[in-house]
């Protein structure tokens, strides 16, 4: 007994190098993929104080002369981005709120109620995720231009404020909430929009709050029907003007640096709103990983 007590306290200082060693391991490759993902955005911020002529020289160093000639350029250039700004904070925003109200809504009618088919569609609503949101946009296109909404406002905001992976978020936090919450309401007399508003919206905050980070992003991000939806200049989302930057008087040869200014500038609010929901998009995750 004696005997098996030495070798185990003779075993603890290995067993400790060798945890030691396999934490700086771990530490090690986060800390090197961690610079790898990191390094594409600080590049972008690097290249956003060149000149534009320096861009094409020297890409990936640092400025050899830090300058705002690229950020002054930005709301000067065909009477100022600003406007192409404020047409995506509009979008994203509007889009985002909508979409986050109508998921909450359709995901606590799947949650909570029980009608005929319920299953059915839910599960045919899924189906929906798996097909490329490309093929969509011919059809999508036709419908806007038949209801002459192209050109609109409505034509970036209408498409983006329905999505079933948020319904589906949702659908599955609501599930957890009980329904004696939902049956001791309703003997108080509360209604349906009242039980909604009132436990089901309080208790999901961080659902929501999560699902609302997401939206922002994929709405902020868009390009591809923003870009064949709206023609005019001024209409047209931050993301879909900033490719087309070209030197004015060359006319076909790209600004890199007005254009990495650019980026830098619309990653902001993508760091604004995740800053402003990140606790409640944490605790959604630890919440739904100890859930039984």
């Amino acid at each position: 007994m004696t005997h098996l007590r030495r070798s185990q306290i003779k075993s603890r200082p290995h067993y400790a190098v060798r945890r030691a060693a396999a934490r700086t391991l771990a530490y090690g490759i986060l800390l090197v993929w961690c610079l790898l993902s990191l390094y594409p955005m600080g590049l972008m911020v690097v290249n956003s104080f060149k000149s534009d002529d320096e861009m094409h020289i020297n890409p990936a160093g640092l400025p050899v002369e830090w300058t705002w000639q690229s950020y002054e350029s930005i709301f000067r250039y065909h009477g100022g981005l600003w406007r192409n700004f404020v047409v995506s904070a509009v979008v994203t925003v509007s889009a985002t709120v909508i979409s986050v109200f109508l998921s909450a809504m359709a995901a606590f009618a799947f949650a909570k109620y029980h009608f005929k088919g319920r299953e059915l569609i839910f599960a045919l609503l899924l189906a929906t995720m798996m097909v490329p949101p490309e093929i969509t946009i011919p059809g999508l296109y036709l419908v806007f231009a038949r209801l002459r909404w192209l050109n609109t406002l409505q034509a970036l905001i209408l498409p983006a404020t329905t999505s079933v992976l948020g319904l589906f978020l949702i659908r599955q936090y609501m599930l957890e909430i009980p329904d004696a919450l939902i049956e001791a309401a309703r003997i108080d007399g509360a209604g349906h929009l009242q039980v909604f508003w009132k436990i089901m919206v309080p208790t999901s905050i961080p659902v929501l709050g999560a699902f609302s980070i997401l939206r922002f992003m994929g709405v902020w991000n868009q390009y591809l029907w923003p870009a064949l939806a709206v023609a005019k200049r001024e209409l047209q989302p931050i993301m879909v003007v900033l490719p087309q930057l070209v030197d004015p008087k060359i006319g076909f040869l790209p600004v890199w640096g007005t254009i990495m200014a650019g980026c830098t500038l619309s990653v902001l609010p993508i760091l604004v709103v995740f800053i402003a929901f990140q606790d409640t998009f944490i605790s959604s995750v630890v919440i739904g990983a100890v859930k039984e």
